[in-house]
């Protein structure tokens, strides 16, 4: 019985270090340099060490708003990308887009490139979040983004690969808590982790 009382109170206390929000001291200094970079594959890991504390309530913030992000693409809601990105932000969304300063830019050029689309499908995967000291954060997120040529979005037509673009790859992201207390990327590289697939002739 002993033994279970000291279990139990060994996992509250690790409990309580991932669901309190750290004291100052106890964030990193310094959030890892992943901006402008991008920084390779290799380098990710080494990037990400282990925290003792985890700030959830930033964290689920984050990875709220990246979710918000693919929901806003995707449902072609440009005005709700306010809330994701700062007003000075830099994408580098690579070529062919390319850097895009300022929320502007950022908003009319990712609707601009998708106008050619019938639909997309955003879907997020692996995820990594580090919150660090003087509300500073950084992100990483695997994505699959499918992109629908076919003038149908009938879901009982059936289309060939030739109808279908598939890209691969992760967006690094810098972010800063802002005065209201939400969080905004400040930095964006959209990384490709393979090329574009597709039958398209």
């Amino acid at each position: 019985m002993a033994s279970l009382v000291v279990f139990l109170l060994m996992a509250l206390s690790s409990f309580s270090k991932t669901i309190a929000s750290p004291s100052p001291a106890e964030y990193p200094p310094t959030c890892a340099q992943i901006s402008p970079g991008p920084i390779s594959l290799q380098q990710i890991p080494s990037y990400f060490p282990p925290r003792e504390f985890i700030d959830i309530a930033a964290t689920e913030a984050i990875k709220r708003s990246l979710a918000i992000y693919a929901l806003a693409v995707d449902g072609r809601d440009w005005d709700a990308l306010d809330n994701i990105f700062a007003a000075d932000a830099v994408a580098n969304y690579s070529a062919p887009l390319g850097i895009l300063s300022g929320l502007s830019a950022i908003k009319s050029t990712l609707s601009t490139s998708l106008v050619q689309f019938t639909g997309t499908q955003h879907a997020l995967g692996t995820q990594i979040v580090d919150v660090c000291a003087a509300g500073a954060a950084v992100s990483l997120t695997y994505y699959t983004a499918t992109h629908f040529l076919s003038p149908s979005q009938n879901s009982t037509t059936l289309v060939d690969d030739g109808q279908v673009v598939y890209a691969y790859g992760q967006y690094q992201d810098t972010w800063k808590k802002q005065g209201d207390g939400s969080w905004k990327i400040v930095y964006r590289n959209l990384v490709y982790m393979g090329p574009l697939v597709s039958d398209i002739s």
